[in-house]
């Protein structure tokens, strides 16, 4: 590769910004494309923080279609789905569904967990050298259930993930007040909890500034914000140009990485991405001298709580809706309510700091699609769904091997675009 070779990267959200910074480090001059004002203003905005690198379970499994009639008839209050004759959505909605047997569960579940880890061991090495700091520690991670049959029903996926390299341990309710007695406050039912010792916090978000920080010092970035793409131009099965509001921009090769914004600019040149978003809510409050400094993810209620700093961050709900951005107040109602009533004592619940709703690209696998297709010089990093903030390193690092034309740590096997069908 000449050490001049230019990329354009499509979106500056957390995984556009992480692909960006090591494109840089791999020796290309990037030009970060952007629509919003700024980085990481959308989807990784307010985030639920945690870095989840030993829970990757896919979206679409057998336990969630049990309680798929449950989920259309409203009484599930995580879930939203509204139905749509929308042929993106009909066709989402059979592939998610045939990702729910058990095989592929399994499959797509391990794939991403490969990924995780991969994305942690490069965390690893670029954290430490980022400033300024992102609220970034090792905190665990505590998965609560309600009932011996729940916590059961989870020691059999802690079981494979040990074999798969993950750190998960199965706790009784006694030794989860162990690990952090704040647990302690939780109230209705609670049996025990899965920990996940190696998993992280962060703030997305800061993060992202945090990169572009240090790749502007180094000049190694050009930024361009209030940036709408209007369309891709080909030639000959290669990509031109990008027309956008700004001008015609160009570059050697080009990495769309726009989250769900990407399924529109694909199809503008012919190739169908088998994405479609689904919003999820977060709420972030002052922490208190009862906040857990372990992150928790109370399974029944489908809510996460992770401390960053002096703000405890609460996210949760998945839903299906299509484009709709509308934030919905009923929504964040709900996972303040939820809060307050499980955990009184963790946050100050009258000072709320912000409300956020964003969408989540998520594939019918839940595993992201990374690499060329649809022209010679394109090359895609999306579809990373739930785990977007998980995934960025890893998911730049596996992009920058393909790039270079190597396998990499992890090789690209259940991400390439013919995997996901995507030709």
């Amino acid at each position: 590769m000449k050490e001049t070779q230019t990329v354009a990267v499509l979106g500056a959200g957390i995984v556009g910004v992480s692909s960006a910074y090591l494109l840089s480090q791999a020796g290309y001059r990037v030009t970060l494309v952007e629509a919003g004002e700024g980085p990481a203003l959308a989807t990784s905005f307010a985030n639920g923080g945690q870095l989840s690198y030993a829970y990757t379970d896919a979206m679409a499994s057998w336990a969630l279609l049990r309680k798929m009639p449950g989920i259309l008839l409203g009484r599930d209050p995580a879930f939203k789905i509204r139905l749509s004759t929308d042929p993106d959505f009909l066709r989402w909605g059979l592939r998610f569904l045939a990702n729910a047997r058990a095989s592929r569960e399994t499959r797509n579940t391990r794939d991403i967990l490969r990924l995780a880890l991969h994305s942690q061991a490069v965390m690893g090495e670029v954290a430490s050298s980022v400033q300024p700091v992102f609220d970034h520690r090792s905190s665990g991670k505590l998965h609560l259930y309600d009932s011996a049959e729940a916590l059961e029903a989870a020691g059999a996926r802690v079981r494979e993930k040990i074999q798969w390299g993950a750190q998960q341990a199965l706790l009784d309710r006694e030794a989860c007040l162990a690990l952090d007695p704040r647990v302690s406050q939780i109230q209705g039912a609670f049996a025990g909890g899965v920990h996940s010792p190696g998993d992280e916090v962060g703030d997305a978000h800061a993060f992202a500034r945090s990169l572009l920080a240090t790749m502007r010092r180094n000049g190694e970035i050009e930024e361009r914000y209030c940036c709408r793409v209007a369309r891709l131009r080909t030639r000959g099965g290669t990509i031109t140009g990008l027309d956008t509001n700004q001008g015609v921009i160009t570059a050697d090769r080009y990495v769309l990485a726009a989250g769900p914004e990407s399924v529109s600019l694909a199809r503008g040149i012919g190739l169908k991405l088998p994405i479609y978003p689904v919003k999820g809510y977060s709420i972030t409050v002052p922490v208190t001298d009862k906040t857990p400094d372990l992150c928790i993810t109370d399974v029944a209620h489908k809510m996460v709580l992770a401390r960053m700093g002096d703000r405890l961050r609460i996210a949760g709900c998945a839903d299906i809706v299509g484009y709709d951005r509308t934030q919905d107040p009923a929504r964040l109602d709900h996972l303040l309510s939820v809060c307050r009533s499980r955990f009184p004592d963790a946050g100050d619940y009258d000072r709320v700091l912000d409300r956020w709703c964003g969408f989540r690209p998520v594939t019918p696998s839940s595993r992201p699609i990374i690499g060329q297709a649809g022209a010679d010089n394109l090359f895609l990093n999306v579809g990373h769904g739930m785990l977007g903030w998980t995934l960025a390193m890893g998911a730049g690092s596996v992009l920058v091997s393909q790039m270079r034309g190597d396998s990499g740590a992890i090789g690209d096997r259940g991400f390439r675009p013919c995997d996901h069908g995507v030709r």
